[in-house]
């Protein structure tokens, strides 16, 4: 009796195994079938994914197209605007400066030759025909100089006085230099 109701438990384990086996199989399709059916959905989204990253990258691409067109027009044009601005510019500035140059070398002129009239008139005088006079015998500059043999200078009342020999009384006279 221990034989058969050890077989008898041994048969029931078996039975029993074979269940949980069965259940176990029953599981496993369950599960693989779940796996497929998320691989599907996961392909189907990673397509719908894929087409929407396409669209929105080609939407971009327009944009950034259509930014870069008028990027260029906006550069032709400040350019162009530029160029006139300078332009204009550079004509009032040769307009302005020609007027200025012209009045400029009228005031010149003018006064160049006022200053040739006043030295003409001055040399025409006894002070200005001594000057050239002691000018042509090279004596003018040893004047102006204070470069005589012996000659001195000090500076006095804020300017430099020459003085040349002194007199038999011992007295030296002096002028002031230019």
């Amino acid at each position: 009796m221990t034989d058969e109701r050890e077989l008898d438990d041994g048969l029931a384990a078996f039975d029993q195994l074979g269940r949980e086996m069965a259940e176990t199989n029953r599981l496993l399709r369950a599960v693989r079938t779940d796996q497929a059916t998320r691989n599907q959905q996961e392909q189907a989204l990673s397509a719908e994914m894929q087409a929407a990253l396409k669209q929105a990258t080609e939407a971009l691409q327009e944009a950034l197209q259509a930014s870069q067109t008028e990027i260029r027009s906006s550069l032709l044009w400040t350019g162009l605007t530029s160029l006139l601005i300078a332009l204009a510019g550079c004509g009032a500035g040769y307009y302005l400066g020609h007027q200025s140059g012209w009045e400029q070398g009228h005031a010149e002129g003018y006064q160049k030759a006022r200053n040739q009239e006043a030295a003409a008139s001055w040399a025409n005088t006894p002070a200005g025909q001594r000057a050239y006079g002691l000018d042509r015998q090279g004596s003018l500059d040893l004047l102006t100089m204070c470069h005589g043999n012996g000659w001195t200078t000090e500076r006095q009342k804020g300017g430099t006085v020459c003085f040349p020999y002194a007199d038999a009384k011992g007295n030296v006279t002096g002028w002031y230099l230019p």
